[in-house]
């Protein structure tokens, strides 16, 4: 029994040392490292032509036939008006790539949250198999409850309203994964804007 307790002991004093190490890690790190760690590309973006490279470059990668969502929002159709082109009439049953903005990212879980509307009031699985979701850094909140809280404040909400979140970068379902096996999954490229002044960011 003694040699279970070290053994044990030790595993413990190490989650504890892992955990302290985390918590001293700035939240948009901790953010970045542990959406890439769940399969997601991640790119940072400190201008707006950052953002309009980093965009054409994930088209080249996709490739030239692919077809992005329908009816894209306002969000997406002023920082991406250059590629409306590219955006399927038919909407979404008609694309293979699911281009959106979101309501908050959510840095304890290096999750994104986003509103029904935002998704067409769809269930992930009925949406294309991968996403290009834009951001900017002032949507960084701690958790669903803090993002619960922008999504009332931003929309005037008097009725409450249910928020979808996507922790699952991979495409498919991990198996090795406590954090994300059994989540829903889409291969997930997520451009972050920096929004926020230096000091403040």
């Amino acid at each position: 029994m003694g040699f279970l307790k070290r053994i044990f002991g030790k595993k413990e004093v190490q989650k504890e040392q892992k955990q302290k190490e985390e918590e001293q890690i700035p939240p948009d790190e901790f953010f970045a490292i542990h959406f890439i760690k769940k399969g997601g590309f991640f790119i940072y973006c400190a201008s707006e032509m950052e953002v309009q490279d980093t965009f054409r470059n994930i088209l080249k990668e996709l490739g030239v036939q692919i077809k992005m969502n329908g009816n894209p929002s306002e969000v997406i159709r002023q920082h991406f008006e250059d590629y409306l082109s590219f955006f399927e009439q038919n909407g979404v049953e008609d694309s293979d790539v699911y281009v959106t903005d979101c309501e908050a990212l959510l840095t304890s879980s290096a999750g994104i949250m986003f509103s029904p509307a935002q998704l067409k009031h769809r269930k992930f699985e009925e949406l294309p198999k991968i996403f290009v979701v834009f951001a900017i850094t002032s949507q960084m909140v701690k958790d669903i409850h803090e993002g619960m809280k922008v999504l009332k404040r931003k929309n005037n909400l008097s009725a409450p309203i249910t928020p979808l979140t996507l922790q699952n970068f991979t495409g498919k379902p991990d198996k090795n994964s406590i954090d994300t096996f059994g989540l829903n999954s889409k291969k997930t490229y997520l451009i972050l804007l920096e929004d926020l002044p230096l000091e403040q960011a």
